[in-house]
């Protein structure tokens, strides 16, 4: 069954009227269950299941295992297309002729485009909003005394956090896989988390080289071509040493992301005259790596805003990058010295992404708004205080010890924040475990909010 609500898109300033936004969330129960009375169907468990991102709408189920269907055998669960993606208002933004962007929804902005779209996406797109428009819908569909067990996937985990510490009142039980945020109490924890990330970065990419040691000639290869030829991709982007750097991003901290990224570099030539072409097939591999900028762009515009707890993280990745110059995370540098290896970036959004994918080059001036800040106050989505007295709300964790998302130090860290927090750290899956092993994560999970696996 399929629910839609309409949430204000809470704007505020001059000549800017609230506006309605549809949020979309579908539900889903067991086949078993499908012909049950509506009354019998509001008596079961109700899982809220909250997507990784920023700017992803939920997977579609399109078979009876994985976590869903571990989940579907007590409860109903609810898919969130959080707000600007997948079928909720998605398609937040237009052009104007001229290339600067219009929020689809507003007519008569009383600032630039860009600043305006900057202030929606900053006030009206983050945690603390998909959090509202969940409790809407629980309030209104489901009713005031029916409660939550929230399931957070990465970015999930952290819209869980900002719950407990907005409306407790609507969760009966949490469950986090891979997804505690780090440094709730700062205001601005993009470069911190950044700089510990790094290090999990460095690590997956010597694991990759050990794995694959005729790839280094292949990366260096690449990334020396691209310095010295005006290369472009099928799709009109461009092929710089960043770009190459950026295939990181989603292979080497994924299950079977490693043989993805090598499936890749497989397709590079080695050429001493850096004279020929590069393959189509290596330039199509490459673009498809960053395809879902084209569905989802505000993947990229709101990734760092993630980290804006009350202040401004924006331009964190930039800066954690520039402390590490000189090392092999600096193209540059390493192409001096032969045979050093150029190490691939990790889940990190730079400003270079907005001039070399075309995907995001129409945000580059909303993007600029934001990193100035011009863009009004970010809200705190964290209460420190709320979450070390949570003495109700039975919390879990699984946090991954090899996690190249979330640094698993600082994730223990907020776990020790959360009063009752019991975490399950474990290296026998990376960031996407939920993915290849649902079933059982969220299994063991639900054993510990339901003490079946006792305190030891």
């Amino acid at each position: 069954m399929d629910y839609y609500s309409a949430s204000k898109a809470n704007i505020t300033g001059e000549n800017v009227a609230p506006n309605l936004i549809k949020v979309y969330v579908r539900e889903v129960v067991s086949a078993a269950r499908g012909k049950m009375s509506a009354e019998e169907r509001a008596a079961l468990p109700c899982v809220l299941f909250l997507q990784g991102g920023p700017g992803f709408e939920c997977g579609r189920p399109d078979a009876d295992g994985g976590w869903v269907g571990e989940m579907v055998k007590e409860h109903r669960v609810f898919l969130l297309d959080q707000r600007g993606t997948g079928r909720s208002s998605a398609e937040i933004v237009r052009f104007n002729e001229d290339g600067s962007c219009k929020v689809a929804f507003e007519e008569g902005q009383g600032a630039t485009a860009d600043v305006h779209m900057g202030r929606m996406l900053a006030q009206c797109f983050r945690a603390d909003s998909i959090v509202e428009d969940a409790e809407l819908f629980r309030k209104t569909v489901l009713g005031k005394e029916q409660k939550f067990t929230l399931l957070g996937q990465s970015f999930g985990g952290f819209c869980i956090t900002t719950y407990l510490s907005m409306h407790p009142e609507g969760v009966k039980e949490a469950l986090y896989t891979g997804g505690l945020p780090p440094y709730v109490e700062k205001e601005a924890a993009a470069f911190d988390a950044y700089v510990k990330l790094f290090e999990r970065v460095r690590v997956q990419n010597e694991k990759f080289y050990a794995r694959f040691p005729g790839d280094v000639e292949r990366v260096r290869y690449l990334c020396e071509y691209a310095r010295k030829n005006e290369a472009s991709l099928p799709g009109g982007g461009r092929l710089s040493a960043e770009v190459v750097q950026a295939l990181g991003f989603s292979n080497l901290g994924t299950a079977s992301g490693m043989e993805r990224l090598h499936y890749i570099l497989e397709n590079v030539d080695v050429e001493p005259t850096f004279a020929v072409p590069l393959a189509h097939k290596l330039l199509i591999e490459i673009e498809n790596a960053f395809r879902h900028f084209e569905t989802n762009p505000l993947y990229g515009i709101l990734h760092e805003s993630i980290y804006c707890n009350g202040g401004n993280a924006y331009g964190g990745a930039e800066k954690a990058k520039a402390k590490l110059s000189g090392t092999s995370f600096d193209v540059d540098a390493a192409l001096t010295t032969p045979g050093q290896k150029i190490y691939f970036t990790g889940e990190m959004v730079f400003d270079f992404f907005f001039d070399d994918i075309p995907a995001l080059a129409p945000y580059k001036g909303v993007l600029d708004c934001l990193k100035s800040g011009d863009t009004g106050q970010f809200r705190r989505l964290y209460d420190a205080q709320a979450l070390s007295a949570n003495d109700d709300i039975p919390v879990a964790c699984a946090s991954y010890v090899e996690d190249m998302f979330v640094d698993f130090d600082l994730a223990a860290e907020t776990a020790s924040r959360i009063a009752g927090a019991r975490v399950w750290s474990t290296s026998e899956y990376m960031h996407s475990g939920i993915r290849e092993d649902g079933a059982r994560i969220v299994s063991k999970l639900l054993s510990y909010v339901r003490d079946e696996d006792p305190i030891r």
